[in-house]
C-alpha cells in the first residue's frame, strides 16, 4: 500500500452556537452560513490555501505555509466582525499528515480540531508549533494563554492567541472545549462526526495532488547552492539557566551542521546578532545570503526541556520540516545529532561516511560540565582580560567534571593564547601551555576541528608555517565551515605571499561570517592585495553603513590605503585628516597626499606638525616620506640616514612605494644596504 507525507498548516473554523441559531431563526442561520462560506472561499484562495471540506457550520482547510494560514485567519475574523457579526472560532496547528490510498494517519488534524474547539468567537488560537514559525513576523502578534491538556492528545499543549488589532484574545480561564477535564468536554453530534469522516476521505483524495506541487524545492538545488543560518532559539522559559541551554543548543546544532561539506553554514558570530530580533525570515536571509533558515524555541520545566525546531525555505518563506523534541536534561545531548540528521534528510544531502561519524560525536554526556562550558564560551567571546581569565576557570571546572571533554581542552588553549593579546601574558609561556592542552585534547578525540584551528592559529602567528598549514587543512577537513580555520588560513597565505589563495580563504570566511567586522575587514584586505579595488571598496562601503562607529578608525585607515594604492590621493585625504587627530604617525601619508594633489602649503604645514613629534625615529621616517613627495632629495637622504638600524621594517615595506624615484641613486642604495635591504 503506497503512502505519502505532507507537512501542512491545518485550519478548522466553525460558527459558534450555530445549532441554537438554526432552531431560533433558520433563515438567518442560512444567510450567516452562506456569507461565511463566500468569505472563506475568497480569503482562503487569496492566501494560497486549499479548502478540504465544509461540514455543516464548519470548515477544514490546509496551507503550505503557517504564516499564510495565520494571515488568512486574521483577515477572515476581521471580515466576520464587520457589520452583522458572524461568531466564528478558528484553530490552527501544523504537522505531518501521512495518508494512503484508503486512509489518513496522524494526529495533526485531530489537534487542530481540538484547538479550534477551545477558541471563542472572534479569536484565532494556534499551537506552539505554529507560533514557533510566525514569531519572527512583525505584522503578526501572538499572546501566550496557557498549556492545556486536550482530549486524546498526549501531554499539555501550549496555546497562543493571535493578538492583532480587532481580534478577540480570550482569557486563559475562558479556554474550554475539548479538554481532558470531563466538565469542559462537549459531546460531538453524530452528524458532525459523519462530516468529519467525509472530510478526512476528501483530504485523502485531494492532498496527493497538492503534495506533488508543493514538495520540497530542493531536488533542483545543487550542493553548492545549499546555505543555512541557525538562528538563536527563542527562550520561552523563565528559569534562570534556560538561557544557557538556549545558547548551547543553537551553537551545538550549528557546530554539527558545519561538518557537512555540501552545506554552507553561517557562523555563530553572525547569527548571534539576531538574538531576540524582530526581523522577518526573508530580511535575515537576505542579510546573511542564505537559502534556508533553521529557527526554534526552548521551554524548560525543571529537568524537562522541550525544543521546537523548523526549517524554512528563505526564498518562499515556507517551512520544509518541523519537529518538537521532548527531552530531559540527561538525554539532551542527542538533540544536536537528531536535528542535523532531519535537516540533511530535508535538503536531500548525501553524507560521506566520515560526515556521518562526525554528526554522531557528542562532546560530553555530563550536563553540569556542558553548562560550565557554555558559560565559559560566552565569557571568552567578550575578549577582555577579566572575561578570558574567567573562561579558563569555567573550562577547567568542566574538565574536572568530565576529564574526556576534548572540546573544553581546546577552548582553554584558545583562551590562554588570546591572553597574550588582551592580558599581556608572556607569549612563550602561553604557547607552551596552550599546546599542552591541545595535545591532551587530541589524545582524547582527534576528530574535533577546534583543536586544529587553534593549533593553526598559534603556529601561524609564531611563524611555523608548515605546521600551521597542516593544522588548518585538518581543521577544514573535519569541519569545512570552521570560521577560525578559514580566517587564519587566509592570514597564513598573506604571511607567505600567496595572495590569490589568501583571497580564496578570506572570501569563504566572509560568506561564513558576513556580519563580523574583523572577517569583513580581512576580506577587504585580501581583495586589496589582489588589486580587486572595486570589490574592496564595495565591501568597505557595506561595513561603513553597518558599523556603529566603534571601528571608525580602522575603517578610515582601510579607505585611505585603498585610495592611496590606486593613487586617488584626493579621496584619501579626508580619511587621513580624521586619522591624524589621534595618530600622528600617519602624518607622513597625509603630507604625501597633499603634495600629490598640488597643495604644497598644507604639505609644509604637515612637516611642521611632524617636527613637533617628540620621538626622533618616527620624525625622521615621516619627514623622509613627505620630502620624497616634494622630490627634495637631500632632505630625504638626510632623514633616511638618521634611521640607520632603527626603522628597518618600515623602510623595507615603504621604500618601493615612496622612494622609487631614488632607486638609481648610489647614496640611497647605500642606505638600503645599511638596513639589510637588497
Amino acid at each position: 500500500m503506497s503512502q505519502q507525507r505532507l507537512l501542512a498548516a491545518i485550519m478548522f473554523t466553525d460558527i459558534e452556537d450555530y445549532t441554537a441559531l438554526m432552531q431560533r431563526d433558520e433563515k438567518e442561520a442560512l444567510n450567516i452560513r452562506n456569507r461565511h462560506r463566500s468569505t472563506f472561499e475568497v480569503t482562503t484562495e487569496a492566501f494560497n490555501g486549499k479548502i478540504i471540506q465544509y461540514f455543516g457550520d464548519g470548515t477544514l482547510s490546509i496551507f503550505t505555509s503557517s504564516v499564510e494560514a495565520v494571515k488568512c485567519a486574521i483577515e477572515l475574523q476581521r471580515s466576520f466582525l464587520e457589520g452583522t457579526k458572524i461568531p466564528v472560532r478558528i484553530g490552527i496547528h501544523v504537522g505531518d499528515i501521512v495518508y494512503t490510498d484508503e486512509d489518513i494517519i496522524g494526529d495533526a488534524v485531530n489537534v487542530a480540531s481540538r484547538i479550534e474547539s477551545c477558541a471563542v468567537s472572534g479569536s484565532v488560537l494556534i499551537s506552539d508549533k505554529v507560533h514557533d514559525q510566525i514569531r519572527s513576523h512583525q505584522d503578526i502578534k501572538a499572546q501566550f494563554l496557557d498549556a492545556y491538556e486536550l482530549k486524546n492528545v498526549d501531554g499539555a499543549m501550549p496555546i497562543f492567541a493571535i493578538a492583532n488589532d480587532g481580534l478577540i484574545v480570550p482569557k486563559p480561564e475562558e479556554v474550554k472545549g475539548k479538554l481532558k477535564d470531563a466538565s469542559n468536554t462537549k459531546d460531538i453530534s453524530n452528524s458532525k462526526t459523519k462530516w468529519f469522516v467525509i472530510a478526512m476521505l476528501v483530504l485523502a483524495l485531494t492532498i496527493a495532488g497538492i503534495f506533488t506541487v508543493q514538495h520540497f524545492n530542493t531536488q533542483h538545488t545543487t550542493p553548492n547552492e545549499l546555505s543555512i543560518a541557525v538562528l538563536p532559539f527563542e527562550n520561552l522559559s523563565s528559569e534562570d539557566d534556560a538561557e544557557i541551554f538556549r545558547d548551547g543548543i543553537t551553537e551545538d546544532i550549528l557546530t554539527q551542521l558545519s561538518k557537512i561539506k555540501d552545506l554552507h553554514v553561517i557562523s555563530r558570530t553572525s547569527v548571534m546578532q539576531y538574538k531576540n530580533t524582530k526581523k522577518t525570515i526573508p530580511e535575515i536571509a537576505k542579510e546573511l545570503g542564505v537559502s534556508y533558515i533553521l529557527e526554534g524555541s526552548i521551554r524548560k520545566y525543571g529537568n524537562d526541556i522541550r525544543i521546537a525546531a523548523q526549517l524554512i525555505d528563505a526564498v518562499t518563506d515556507e517551512h520544509l520540516w518541523a519537529e518538537n523534541y521532548d527531552k530531559t536534561l540527561t538525554n539532551i545531548f542527542s538533540l544536536q545529532t537528531e536535528v542535523s540528521e532531519e535537516i540533511v534528510d530535508a535538503l536531500e544531502i548525501n553524507l560521506s561516511f566520515e560526515e556521518e561519524q562526525g554528526l554522531a560525536i557528542v562532546p560530553t554526556q555530563n550536563i553540569e560540565a556542558y553548562k560550565l562550558f557554555i558559560e565559559g564560551r560566552n565569557e571568552a567571546d567578550k575578549r577582555n582580560e577579566e572575561s578570558l581569565a574567567k573562561s579558563i576557570l569555567l573550562y577547567k571546572e568542566a574538565i574536572a567534571l568530565d576529564p574526556k571533554y576534548a572540546l573544553a581542552y581546546a577552548e582553554i588553549a584558545n583562551s590562554i593564547y588570546l591572553e597574550t593579546y588582551y592580558s599581556g601574558r608572556d607569549p612563550v609561556e602561553a604557547s607552551k601551555l596552550a599546546n599542552e592542552y591541545l595535545d591532551k585534547a587530541e589524545k582524547i578525540n582527534d576528530k574535533v576541528s577546534r583543536i586544529y584551528s587553534v593549533k593553526g592559529l598559534i603556529n601561524n602567528i609564531e611563524g611555523r608555517h608548515e605546521a600551521a598549514e597542516n593544522a588548518f587543512k585538518k581543521a577544514i577537513q573535519l569541519s569545512p565551515n570552521d570560521l577560525t580555520a578559514r580566517h587564519q588560513y587566509s592570514t597564513f597565505f598573506y604571511y607567505t605571499g600567496q595572495y590569490k589563495k589568501q583571497l580564496e580563504q578570506a572570501e569563504i570566511a566572509y560568506r561564513l561570517d558576513p556580519l563580523s567586522f574583523p572577517t569583513a575587514n580581512s576580506y577587504f584586505n585580501a581583495l586589496s592585495a589582489n588589486y580587486e579595488y572595486e570589490r574592496a571598496e564595495a565591501i568597505m562601503d557595506k561595513i561603513q553603513n553597518r558599523d556603529d562607529d566603534s571601528n571608525q578608525f580602522v575603517i578610515n585607515r582601510s579607505y585611505f590605503r585603498l585610495f592611496m594604492d590606486q593613487k586617488k590621493y584626493k579621496k584619501a585625504i579626508p580619511y587621513l585628516e580624521e586619522i591624524v587627530k589621534t595618530e600622528n604617525v600617519f602624518n607622513r601619508f597625509l603630507g604625501y597626499c597633499y603634495v600629490k594633489t598640488g597643495d604644497t602649503l598644507k604639505a609644509y604645514s604637515t612637516i611642521d606638525s611632524i617636527h613637533k613629534i617628540g620621538h626622533p625615529r618616527e620624525k625622521s621616517q615621516q619627514l623622509a616620506v613627505v620630502y620624497a613627495a616634494l622630490k627634495n632629495t637631500d632632505s630625504v637622504l638626510f632623514h633616511l640616514d638618521t634611521l640607520r638600524n632603527k626603522q628597518t621594517r618600515t623602510l623595507k615595506r615603504e621604500h618601493d612605494e615612496f622612494f622609487d624615484y631614488l632607486k638609481e641613486d648610489e647614496r640611497f642604495q647605500a642606505i638600503l644596504r645599511s638596513h639589510g635591504i637588497e
